[in-house]
C-alpha cells in the first residue's frame, strides 16, 4: 500500500468517526436548524444527506477516472447536482442516512487503502476542483466535511448559544 494512500485512508476514518459522533449527539431540535439560506436552503438534516450523497458520488467518480474516464464534463453544474441529489437523499430519515454514510465512508476508506501511487497521480475533472489528481480528490473529502461541520456548529451556536 502507498504511504500517502494509507495517510489518506487514516484521515478519512478519523473524520468519519468525528462526523458520526457529532450527528449522533445532536438534540432533536438541532436537525431542523437552518445552516445555509438561499434557494432550497439546507438545514442540518440536509447536510447529512449531502455528506451521504458525496460519499457515494466522489468515489464513483474516482473509480471512473481510474478506469480511464475523464471525470465530470467541463459544463458540469455542481449546484444543480447538489440541489437534486441532496433533496433526494434528504427524504431518508437520519438513522438511514447515518448508516448509509458509515457504509459509504468505509468503502471510500477501502478504496484509498487499495490505491497505488500511480493511481493517486491520475488526472481527471472533479466537480469542485476541476482538473486535478485523484490524491487531491481524496484529500478534499475530509476537508469538505470539516468546512460544512464548521458551518453547522456556527448555526447551532447562533440558535442555542453554545457548542
Amino acid at each position: 500500500m502507498s504511504i500517502l494512500a494509507a495517510e489518506i485512508a487514516t484521515s478519512l476514518e478519523k473524520e468519519s468517526r468525528k462526523t458520526l459522533q457529532f450527528f449522533n449527539e445532536l438534540e432533536e431540535a438541532d436537525w431542523g436548524v437552518q445552516v445555509y439560506s438561499g434557494e432550497g436552503g439546507w438545514n442540518v438534516h440536509h447536510l447529512l444527506a449531502h455528506f451521504t450523497d458525496v460519499e457515494g458520488s466522489i468515489p464513483r467518480l474516482i473509480r471512473g477516472i481510474l478506469d480511464g474516464g475523464p471525470g465530470v464534463p467541463e459544463d458540469f453544474d455542481i449546484d444543480r447536482w447538489n440541489a437534486r441529489y441532496t433533496t433526494e437523499m434528504a427524504a431518508n430519515d437520519r438513522q438511514t442516512l447515518l448508516a448509509e454514510f458509515a457504509r459509504r465512508r468505509a468503502a471510500t476508506v477501502e478504496l484509498a487503502r487499495n490505491i497505488t501511487d500511480a493511481d493517486l497521480e491520475t488526472q481527471g475533472r472533479h466537480p469542485f476542483l476541476g482538473p486535478s489528481q485523484v490524491k487531491d480528490m481524496l484529500k478534499l473529502m475530509p476537508l469538505h466535511l470539516q468546512i460544512h461541520m464548521r458551518d453547522i456548529r456556527r448555526a447551532l451556536r447562533a440558535g442555542r448559544g453554545s457548542l
